[in-house]
């Protein structure tokens, strides 16, 4: 099997592998309790907590609520999303109106991204990533995306909708003969601003990588581009 094409599925398999996120329990308890939260209807595997740098007593922690019923591999979640105290003290909460699906597309993992997202004076954002692959072995599929927030009087503000960091996907015999698309893509603070808000400059790199046997050796053939664009704040959110 050719290596990169070995690498990517693998990656795809192990996407969502998280260090060091997760919940308090006594935090997540009193969580649950403030929040009036039926425990049964949250999806604990993929709770996820850090502490929140440059603000002292400060925990951000990420709920995922099912939405309807969870029929085997089918569910729907909305996230709570709270910083607290050490205690479990609620400071800020918002309810995330977005959905998040868990099917064909398995959701795998949730974290929190507490990165130099300086988007304004005094401002600093977090994200909140979802990772998500499939289970397919000839057509192997996987996902990030990122959203951010900032903390606002005591809710949250969503400057950033699911922006997508990542994407793999490929099709091949599981022998040799395929293609894949990988794009990865990372957000660096720009020197610019709009509306007082930082513009978000986003760095796209872009494999696509071909295989076929000749004589019965593996060749590859891979090509590549960098591309750049800018995201600006608009109407209260970045796009």
């Amino acid at each position: 099997m050719n290596k990169n094409i070995l690498v990517g599925i693998l990656m795809v398999l192990w996407v969502g592998t998280v260090e060091g996120q997760e919940i308090n329990i006594d935090r997540f308890d009193k969580i649950v309790k403030s929040l009036k939260l039926d425990k049964t209807r949250i999806k604990e595997e993929f709770c996820t907590e850090r502490k929140m740098p440059g603000a002292e007593d400060s925990y951000i922690a990420v709920l995922p609520v099912l939405q309807g019923k969870e029929e085997d591999d089918f569910f729907v979640v909305r996230n709570y999303i709270v910083i607290t105290n050490e205690n479990g003290e609620i400071k800020n909460k918002y309810f995330d109106p977005v959905e998040i699906t868990s099917d064909a597309i398995m959701l795998q993992s949730m974290t929190i991204d507490t990165g130099l997202y300086n988007i304004s004076s005094g401002i600093r954002a977090f994200g909140v990533k979802v990772s998500a692959r499939n289970g397919s072995q000839p057509n192997p599929y996987s996902s990030e995306t990122i959203s951010l927030y900032y903390p606002a009087g005591q809710t949250l503000k969503k400057v950033l909708n699911e922006f997508e960091l990542s994407r793999y996907g490929a099709e091949w015999d599981t022998r040799c003969t395929g293609e894949s698309d990988d794009d990865t893509s990372v957000i660096i603070m720009d020197k610019t601003k709009t509306s007082n808000f930082t513009d978000l400059k986003i760095k796209t790199i872009s494999v696509n990588r071909k295989t076929k046997e000749v004589n019965g050796d593996c060749k590859e053939n891979e090509t590549s581009k960098t591309s750049y664009r800018i995201l600006k704040f608009k109407n209260g959110k970045y796009q």
